[in-house]
């Protein structure tokens, strides 16, 4: 990019909230960044998307561009609700580590089978499934087996089989304070899962925040379609229903040791073999960074992205209401640098 252009994104007025305590150098950055991130979801014809950069703990800028509700016209912001993916690994991890390991419930090489209801095969670990390891002991992004790790919370957590999205909401988004999460999208379904007692204060603050919530859509060229044919349960791979708000919440108690010991955290955020994975999480060196991460993919109808800059104490959300933000990168294969947007983050950001 020439100073000239540089120079002139810098002057345009940018309407995303910009922390307070952020130096003049970093709300030019912001604002270079914003103008990008903006170009980016055009380009990838994302109907509408929200972000929230965290440091040091805080949310120091965020914004939400393009529509929630493309037919209505309704704007995305910074506290739109949207279906998270794959960041729900990240959330079911730290159940798992905190409610589970760290209380000696369950060791990591615990076979799934013998913790949970069923499992994808008889030999796979709870380390395998955090990890990504295959049955033939190398790595593989496959989310239905992660997805066994659902069992595994519901008889760790409690004697009476705490139903996952219960799980969910009573030891992450109500003791973070994440009052803009939803364990799933049916959650006021008794069909879906009858075990479940919400009172009727906590369901009508669900129900307050999904009609808030991103509408899908299917992208195809120019095509923008509403896709009603989306899953609405959840379970330890996706499903969630989150903000960029309420995650940067999630990271900023997740960096304070407020659900993890800091040995666990160091164990979680650790590469597992020659695999890019550690529990949950990616785990990759950029350019002499090490970078933890994780993104989410729903075909046709949302995707996620989480990144996390150690030794800066940075942190990058986006969520989108397509499928725009992942499916034209092949994250799967371990490398978030494949990725425009986290790649335009990081070298704003990184260098």
């Amino acid at each position: 990019m020439g100073r000239a252009t540089r120079t002139a994104l810098v002057a345009l007025v940018v309407s995303a909230a910009i922390a307070p305590y952020a130096s003049a150098q970093q709300e030019l950055t912001f604002s270079l960044f914003d103008r990008y991130l903006d170009s980016l979801r055009i380009q990838a014809n994302i109907p509408g998307m929200s972000a929230a950069i965290v440091q040091n703990e805080r949310v120091v800028w965020q914004n939400g561009f393009g529509f929630a509700d493309v037919e209505h016209a309704v704007r995305a912001r910074a506290d739109t609700p949207y279906h998270i993916s794959g960041l729900t690994e990240v959330l079911s991890a730290a159940m798992i580590l905190e409610q589970c390991v760290e209380t000696s419930h369950i060791a990591l090489d615990d076979r799934v089978q013998r913790r949970a209801m069923s499992a994808p095969d008889a030999t796979i670990t709870i380390r395998d499934a955090l990890t990504h390891r295959s049955s033939s002991g190398g790595f593989k992004y496959d989310p239905a087996r992660y997805a066994a790790l659902t069992g595994v919370v519901e008889t760790c957590i409690s004697q009476d089989l705490m139903p996952f999205r219960e799980a969910l909401f009573e030891k992450v988004f109500y003791r973070a304070n994440m009052f803009d999460s939803v364990p799933a999208q049916n959650v006021d379904d008794a069909s879906a899962d009858d075990r479940v007692q919400f009172d009727a204060a906590e369901l009508d603050r669900f129900n307050g925040v999904l009609k808030r919530l991103a509408l899908p859509y299917r992208v195809s060229g120019n095509n923008v379609a509403l896709n009603t044919s989306v899953g609405k349960s959840v379970n330890a791979s996706t499903g969630a229903i989150s903000t960029v708000l309420d995650l940067a919440t999630f990271d900023s108690r997740l960096d304070g040791a407020f659900f993890l010991h800091r040995e666990t955290m160091s164990a979680m955020w650790s590469k597992v073999d020659a695999m890019p994975t550690g529990l949950g999480w990616f785990v990759q060196n950029y350019n002499g960074q090490t970078l933890y991460w994780q993104f989410g993919n729903t075909p046709g109808a949302y995707s996620s992205l989480i990144l996390k800059v150690p030794s800066r104490r940075l942190t990058l959300i986006l969520l989108a209401n397509s499928d725009g933000l992942s499916a034209p990168f092949p994250l799967q294969d371990g490398d978030i640098s494949t990725s425009l947007f986290a790649r335009t983050f990081l070298r704003l950001f990184v260098g």
